[in-house]
């Protein structure tokens, strides 16, 4: 065997014990809100290439989404319900060892009662593990 080989099998040898590949998994996104009475929150999902999102599911108990995929590094959606702080989305990745490559926004909010909020007082994070 030649030399080049063996360096070659050796480097793939310790990329793989390493873990250097990419981990596909679920991430859960976490609504800080300041109210207790939100019944719709609109968001936008966002990841770095090569990392893509393939798809969203909400996690708040009696909850509904609707999304919509964009492309492979941004979904946009809604939750609608009985919406608490903590875990809502949970999103489906290429990647879950780099969370910091994900990102999340609030774009608008309404309580249940229809009354429209100001979105800059949400926040919707992933949390980094």
């Amino acid at each position: 065997m030649s030399r080049s080989c063996v360096l070659l099998l050796l480097a793939a040898a310790v990329t793989g014990a390493c873990g250097g590949g990419p981990e596909p998994g679920n991430l859960t996104l976490e609504l800080s809100t300041p109210n207790s009475d939100d019944g719709a929150i609109q968001f936008r999902i966002t990841s770095a290439l090569p990392n893509t999102i393939s798809s969203a599911s909400a996690v708040c108990t009696g909850c509904r989404i609707f999304t919509e995929r964009v492309s492979d590094t941004e979904v946009l959606g809604v939750v609608t319900g009985q919406i608490p702080s903590g875990g809502l989305v949970q999103i489906s990745v290429s990647d879950v060892k780099v969370p910091t490559t994900y990102s999340a926004s609030v774009v608008a909010v309404a309580s249940r009662e229809f009354a429209v909020r100001p979105a800059g007082a949400y926040r919707l994070s992933v949390p980094v593990q």
